[in-house]
Formats: C-alpha cells, sequence, structure tokens
C-alpha cells in the first residue's frame, strides 16, 4: 500500500512539475533547433560567398594574364563591391592600383591602395599596401603624408628594408641627399643578400653617396 502511495505522490508530483515547466520546456527545446538550423544556414551562406569570391578572383586573374583590363576592373569592382569582407577584395584593390599607375592615374591608384590597406587582414598584404601607397604619395608630391605614414609603421616584419628605401627615396625627392644616402645604407644592410633588387637599390646609394660627397 506504501509502495502505491509512492508512486501516486509521484505521478502526481510529475504532472504539476510537466505542467509548470511543460510549455516553457518545449519552447526551449524549439528555439535550440531553431537556432542550430540558423547556425547551419549562416555557415552554408558564408561558405557559399567564399566559394563565389574566390571564383570571381579566378576569373580576375585570368583576365588579367590575357591581358583584358577592362574585364580585370569589372571582376575585382564585383569583389570590393560585394565581397569587400573577404581575402580576396583587397588583393583587387591592389591589383586595380597596378593598372592606375601603369596608366599615369595617380589619384585613383592612391585611392585603390589606401582601400586596400584599410582592409587587409594580413601583416604581409597590409605592408604591401602601405609600401606601395608611400610610393605613390612621393610621386604625387605628398611628401608630408608619406612621412606620416612612414612613421606610422607598427610592423614592418621583412619589409624593413623596403621603409629605409622609401626614407631615402623620401629624403632624395626632398633634396637632402645625405638623408637618403644613409637610408639607402640601412636598407642594403637589411635587406636579405640574394634580393633581386639588392643591384638597383646599390646604384641609388653610389649615386647619392657620390652626389652628398661632391656636395660636401
Amino acid at each position: 500500500m506504501e509502495v502505491n502511495t509512492s508512486e501516486k505522490e509521484q505521478l502526481e508530483a510529475l504532472r504539476k512539475w510537466w505542467k509548470e515547466n511543460g510549455s516553457s520546456l518545449i519552447t526551449g527545446l524549439l528555439l535550440g533547433l531553431s537556432a542550430l538550423v540558423g547556425t547551419k544556414a549562416w555557415f552554408s551562406y558564408q561558405e557559399n560567398r567564399a566559394l563565389n569570391a574566390s571564383n570571381v578572383y579566378a576569373q580576375m586573374m585570368v583576365s588579367w594574364k590575357q591581358g583584358e583590363i577592362d574585364r580585370v576592373r569589372g571582376r575585382a569592382n564585383e569583389l570590393i563591391g560585394n565581397y569587400s569582407g573577404s581575402g580576396y577584395a583587397p588583393l583587387a584593390a591592389l591589383l586595380l592600383a597596378k593598372i592606375e599607375v601603369h596608366e599615369d592615374q595617380l589619384p585613383a591608384a592612391h585611392a585603390q591602395l589606401q582601400w586596400a590597406l584599410e582592409h587587409a587582414d594580413t601583416p604581409e598584404l597590409r605592408n604591401t599596401a602601405r609600401v606601395r601607397l608611400i610610393r605613390t604619395m612621393i610621386a604625387e608630391g605628398q611628401y608630408d603624408q608619406a612621412r606620416q605614414l612612414l612613421a606610422s609603421v607598427k610592423d614592418a616584419g621583412a619589409y624593413d628594408y623596403l621603409y629605409s628605401e622609401l626614407r631615402g627615396d623620401l629624403a632624395l625627392a626632398e633634396g637632402k641627399p645625405q638623408e637618403a644616402a644613409k637610408a639607402y645604407r640601412e636598407a642594403l644592410d637589411a635587406m636579405p643578400e640574394g634580393s633581386p633588387a639588392r643591384g638597383f637599390l646599390n646604384v641609388k646609394y653610389d649615386n647619392v653617396a657620390a652626389g652628398s660627397e661632391a656636395t660636401k
């Protein structure tokens, strides 16, 4: 009899608990399932976008190799406009900047390089964009902006010698050959021995060093 009474009490307690908590439990389960489905859908959406961006980038590079500049521009602008959060968009901006420099459109190149710098997601890409932007600023005669950007460098890494070379280019453009020679010397000291750019930098250093000695 005690067993039956105990079972009835347990059943009654279970009914009471279910009455009080059943609806919230079902709601919680439904919300959990909804969140799971939503998360899967979100990841699937992101994967599709990444794949689409990759395909557009591949098409852009094929057009680049074939010399189809208008198609390159179209694909690059598609990446920048529709896939700005992808790692391909800054690469597209760098390529557009290269085209603009080739066509002597320095302000347009400047804008693309600025965008690439602001959206770069790796130190390597950020440094590449920054180096090219400083070089463009010097060519535009924007010496103060170039100097400020050089002073802001915190993650030079393997690009250290390039920044030293740019400091030399800036000093030379401002008519300061001794400062230029010093910066070029620092660049040569930091540059890897086997770098293909070493010969050209040596010529720059020798010319400036000889000129600065002659004016002493």
